[in-house]
């Protein structure tokens, strides 16, 4: 079977699992380039996804992390192919280099984030094209409901729910799964204050209008969103102070709120083993090892886990 013709079918078949295959599929298609979209799979030699794997995540003389996404594209399509007969063996390299730090999300404080809140509002003097009350509200909603970025600015006026139970429908995000996303009475208020702004400034009311729009009344850009954030850190003096090569992300208003709220339930005295699979549904994730990516032990955690340890222990 053709290489070209192997990663169409393999594609196709990840996708009928309901993965969206996006960066798998890009570093596959790559990969055919590479060695030839002609070229018989059964064909392709270690030396090839060696020479593949090392050149395309090199920096000088480090390798990154992304060695592994590859060696995890590649993997996936050369175990498909074994069990179908397709190949007679899989032509990875059994010795892997070792792995690079583990990254680390940065944890908001709670003054960081008040500081973050408030500055989206004056972030920029300049004309900007984003209105500022949704450079907030977005940062605001991420943080509060512990949505992906994305997901945040994909959000519709429809998918707002707050007229009996108050509550957000995030559509088709990763995998292809919708969910509902359940929110107090202050999130509420926050946000019907802010279609109440929305509806004096004159902005679409259409129940499929996006949520947030710019001043030319186009969806809001996760990218424009990135960028403010970075601007919005820079007022704030929000920056990482640990050796990590990336800095402050939007991204980690998530991990923060995954991390506060186990923190607040050793706080409230509640069973956090029993709580962790809501956190995991509500976070829209298929297991455990998904959510625990988003927990950060901070001092503050692991204080409270000790001191729960220590009184169960004395008991």
């Amino acid at each position: 079977m053709r290489t070209d013709e192997a990663i169409s079918q393999y594609t196709k078949y990840r996708k009928n699992l309901g993965e969206k295959f996006r960066v798998n599929g890009f570093i596959l298609k790559n990969f055919a380039n590479y060695v030839g979209q002609d070229k018989e799979l059964a064909d392709i030699q270690l030396v090839q996804c060696t020479n593949f794997l090392y050149g395309k995540s090199r920096k000088g003389s480090e390798i990154t992390s992304y060695w592994f996404c590859i060696y995890t594209a590649l993997n996936g399509l050369f175990q498909w192919a074994l069990h179908r007969g397709y190949v007679k063996r899989n032509p990875l390299p059994v010795d892997k280099p070792n792995k690079p730090l583990a990254f680390i999300p940065y944890i908001y404080s709670k003054d960081e984030l008040k500081m973050l809140f408030h500055n989206a509002l004056t972030y920029r003097r300049r004309f900007n094209i984003l209105y500022p009350e949704s450079v907030r509200i977005i940062l605001m909603i991420t943080y509060l409901l512990g949505l992906r970025p994305g997901e945040t600015v994909k959000l519709c006026l429809s998918d707002i729910h707050l007229e009996h139970d108050n509550y957000a429908l995030i559509r088709e995000t990763k995998f292809y799964k919708s969910r509902i996303v359940p929110f107090n009475t202050q999130v509420a208020l926050l946000l019907k204050g802010y279609i109440q702004w929305r509806k004096k400034n004159h902005l679409p009311e259409d129940p499929n209008s996006s949520l947030f729009v710019t001043r030319k009344g186009e969806p809001v850009k996760l990218t424009a969103i990135q960028q403010a954030f970075r601007l919005i850190c820079d007022k704030s003096n929000i920056h990482r102070k640990d050796g990590m090569k990336s800095d402050t992300r939007i991204e980690d208003l998530r991990h923060t709120f995954a991390t506060d709220r186990v923190t607040s339930w050793y706080d409230e005295g509640k069973n956090v083993q029993d709580l962790l699979p809501v956190l995991s549904t509500y976070l829209g994730h298929c297991n455990l090892d998904s959510t625990a990516v988003y927990i950060s032990f901070t001092d503050a955690l692991l204080r409270k886990a000790s001191d729960k340890f220590e009184s169960y222990s004395l008991k």
